[in-house]
């Protein structure tokens, strides 16, 4: 076996750094990286408060606003930018004041700069670790699989815009959004492991299982917002007078095609994301079950014991939006509650499939 990565050298067959020291260039990526996972988290954040003003559509071209990557500085340019605007959405900017209007754009603008600030900082970690060898040769599947998933994304925030944020366009940017930050994520804690051993298998396949199951509960809670399907039907438990809606409702022949359906018809939707919270909870209450005696580390262990809190919480929050129909705050407190929940998940499996290194 070779020696540590704070050496300057990689196990024989290793895919993960066995002992990483406080002032190595894995620890020093590491921290890097937990701080662009927070950079992407204040982004997915804002996105939330971007749909939720209604600011999407307000600058409707992408990538530059009438030929400049700046917002106008004078009364003319934001004419000009105004008047783009209503040119394309004349009945909603015929109800805005320019006050309004500048600041939904203000809001859509942050989004945009913040996406460019993770791009640039991913671009400057990148390139820092390819220039370490001994750390590139850990980290390069993952940095180059999260570097294709930033220019995709980048790519699809501009499809969002031109498709006037279609649900399914928005769902998806979601959803790609937080496999960015589930890769980063998964990236930094492997690089700042301490202790030694190899990789193993413990209860991952629960775990994987509880993560995707709250991963697709995020993704198609990406289509209830974008459909307005919280607006609808907002009683609980029942669905309107339905524990199960008729055929007709859940399948209806007036989208075509019939596909479509799953991602316009808010009565399927919203039976979608009602039932699959329950699936997705189950899994993770029987993956608390199942690992309350496995040999985890410390940080696996405060994961582990927070996590029933937060599920718990994210559902109180779930019934909130549908009862009260969908609040600013509380649909803002959802994604937020959504975000911490995946990022917990995600540190225990983490943990889990790891041997215990304190």
């Amino acid at each position: 076996m070779g020696t540590a990565l704070s050496a300057g050298h990689i196990e024989e067959g290793s895919r993960e750094p066995s002992v990483v020291s406080a002032t190595s260039p894995a620890r020093r990526l590491a921290s890097w990286l937990l701080l662009l996972c927070a950079l992407v988290s204040i982004l997915i954040l804002w996105g939330g408060i971007v749909r939720l003003s209604g600011s999407g559509l307000s600058i409707p071209e992408w990538p530059l606003i009438n030929g400049s990557l700046l917002p106008p500085f004078t009364g003319d340019g934001w004419e000009t930018v105004f008047q783009t605007y209503a040119v394309r959405y004349p009945d909603v900017a015929a109800n805005l004041t320019a006050a309004q209007f500048q600041r939904m754009f203000a809001v859509e603008y942050f989004h945009r700069f913040l996406a460019a600030l993770v791009g640039i900082v991913f671009l400057a970690l990148f390139v820092r670790s390819k220039r370490n060898p001994a750390l590139w040769a850990v980290v390069r599947q993952r940095m180059v699989s999260a570097a294709w998933l930033l220019v995709a994304q980048a790519v699809l925030g501009g499809i969002v815009v031109k498709l006037d944020l279609q649900a399914a366009a928005v769902a998806l940017h979601l959803g790609m959004a937080f496999l960015f930050f589930g890769l980063l994520l998964w990236t930094a804690l492997s690089l700042s492991r301490t202790g030694s051993g190899s990789v193993r298998e413990v209860r991952s396949r629960l775990a994987w299982f509880a993560t995707g199951g709250i991963f697709l509960q995020i993704v198609t809670g990406g289509l209830v917002a974008g459909t307005g399907a919280g607006l609808t039907l907002n009683t609980w438990p029942q669905i309107g007078s339905y524990w199960i809606p008729p055929l007709h409702l859940l399948w209806a022949d007036w989208y075509t095609p019939g596909i479509m359906n799953l991602f316009e018809n808010q009565v399927l939707i919203q039976f979608i994301h009602r039932w699959l919270a329950f699936v997705a909870a189950g899994l993770v209450i029987a993956l608390v079950g199942r690992s309350i005696l496995a040999p985890i580390s410390s940080r696996g262990r405060i994961a582990l014991r927070a996590l029933t809190t937060i599920l718990v919480l994210q559902l109180l929050l779930g019934i909130g939006n549908l009862l009260f129909k969908v609040p600013m705050w509380l649909a803002f407190s959802h994604l937020a509650m959504g975000l911490l929940l995946y990022t917990t998940l995600l540190a225990l499996t983490h943990e889990l499939t790891h041997p215990a290194a304190d």
